[in-house]
C-alpha cells in the first residue's frame, strides 16, 4: 500500500501545467472517448455503468454531435458523444461539472431527439432501437433518498415503467447517470477495474507523472490516451481550443454570474428606498430597504440555485445565512 501512495503525485499548485486531462471536462472526454483510436476504452466505459443486461460489443458509428432543430423555433442541442452500437442502441454521453435543477429534463430532451430521428417519412416504429442518454456528473444528483447512494452505488438508471407493476413493455429511452463526484475512495480502497476507472475519471487531471499502480492493462491503456503529452499536434490543437472554448465559456458565465448579483443588490436597495419614501418615515425606508433587498436576494439566490451554483457559493456571495438558501434549494 505504501508504494500506491508514494506514486501519487498530486499537483502542488493551480499554476502548473496540466499533464493529464479532466476527463470531467468537455474538452478532456471529448479528446479521449470521441477519438475512434480510444473505441475500446469507449466500450469498457459504457459497459461500465450500462444496465447488466445490456452490452456493447462493438461501436459502429460516431455519429454528429450537433442535433439539427426540428424547426427554425426549436433548440439546438450539441452532446460531448454520439454513437452507435453492434446492436443499433444510440448511446448520447455528456459530461456535466454542474448538476442543476433541469439536467433531468435535459437528459430526457436529448435522448427523445435521438429517438426521433431514427425515423424517415414513411419508417416503421418496428426499427426503432433504444436510446441511451449517459451523463457522468461532477457532483451528487439530489435524490429522495440520498443515503441509498455511495461509492458503491454511483449509476441511476431511469426508463419508462408502468407505476404499478414496474411492468416495462418494450425498450425505448434509458437515462443514466453516472454520479462520479459521490465516488470518494481512495486509491487503496479501488481493487476492481470499475473502481480504478472511476478513480482516474475523477482524479486524472491532479497527477503529475502516472501513478504505478493502474498497472493493468486497461488502466494503462487508460492513463496513455489521457495523457496531453501523448496527443499528436492535429489533436492537441483541437482539444487546445477547446479547452479555451471552455474557460472562455465558463469566464462569460461568471461576469453574468456577478452582473446579476449586483443588479439584484441595486434593485433590491432601490425598491426598499421607494417603498419608504412611500410611508414618508426614516424608519419605513430603513425597513423598505431591507425588505427590498432581502426580497430580491431570495429572488437571486433561487436563480442561481437553479443554475447549480453550489448554497454555500450563492450565501457567500449574496450575504444570506447558508442554513437559508439550503432551504430554498429544497423548496425548489
Amino acid at each position: 500500500m505504501e508504494d500506491k501512495t508514494k506514486t501519487m503525485n498530486r499537483k502542488t499548485s493551480q499554476g502548473e501545467t496540466p499533464v493529464f486531462v479532466n476527463l470531467l471536462s468537455d474538452a478532456g472526454f471529448k479528446a479521449v472517448y470521441a477519438d475512434p483510436a480510444n473505441k475500446s476504452l469507449l466500450i469498457s466505459l459504457l459497459n461500465a455503468v450500462l444496465p447488466d443486461d445490456v452490452r456493447v460489443s462493438d461501436i459502429i458509428e460516431y455519429r454528429d454531435r450537433e442535433q439539427p432543430p426540428e424547426t427554425v423555433y426549436s433548440k439546438k442541442t450539441i452532446l460531448d458523444l454520439v454513437c452507435r452500437d453492434a446492436e443499433g442502441n444510440i448511446l448520447g454521453v455528456e459530461v456535466q461539472k454542474k448538476v442543476d435543477s433541469r439536467l433531468f429534463s435535459r437528459c430526457v430532451y436529448y435522448a427523445a431527439g435521438q429517438y426521433h430521428s431514427q425515423l424517415l417519412a414513411g419508417g416503421d416504429y418496428a426499427s426503432l432501437h433504444p436510446v441511451f442518454e449517459i451523463a457522468f456528473l461532477a457532483q451528487n444528483y439530489p435524490h429522495e433518498s440520498p443515503e441509498l447512494w455511495d461509492a458503491d452505488h454511483i449509476v441511476s438508471h431511469y426508463t419508462f415503467t408502468e407505476k404499478r407493476t414496474g411492468e416495462c413493455p418494450y425498450s425505448t429511452i434509458f437515462i443514466i447517470l453516472a454520479e462520479i463526484g459521490r465516488f470518494d475512495k481512495s486509491a487503496e480502497e479501488c481493487v476492481t477495474a470499475r473502481d480504478r476507472l472511476f478513480y482516474w475519471f475523477r482524479h486524472a487531471a491532479e497527477f503529475t507523472q502516472m501513478p504505478d499502480w493502474l498497472d493493468d492493462p486497461e488502466s494503462k491503456a487508460l492513463l496513455t490516451a489521457t495523457e496531453i503529452a501523448a496527443f499528436t499536434p492535429e489533436k492537441k490543437e483541437i482539444y487546445d481550443q477547446d479547452m479555451k472554448n471552455e474557460h472562455d465559456f465558463e469566464y462569460e458565465k461568471s461576469i453574468c454570474y456577478r452582473e446579476g448579483l449586483e443588479e439584484g443588490r441595486a434593485e433590491g436597495r432601490e425598491k426598499g428606498r421607494a417603498e419608504g419614501r412611500a410611508e414618508g418615515r426614516e424608519e419605513g425606508r430603513a425597513e423598505g430597504r431591507v425588505e427590498g433587498a432581502a426580497e430580491k436576494a431570495l429572488s437571486v439566490a433561487r436563480s442561481f440555485l437553479a443554475e447549480g451554483i453550489p448554497p454555500e457559493t450563492v450565501a457567500r456571495c449574496i450575504g444570506l445565512p447558508v442554513e437559508e438558501v439550503k432551504a430554498l434549494q429544497k423548496k425548489a
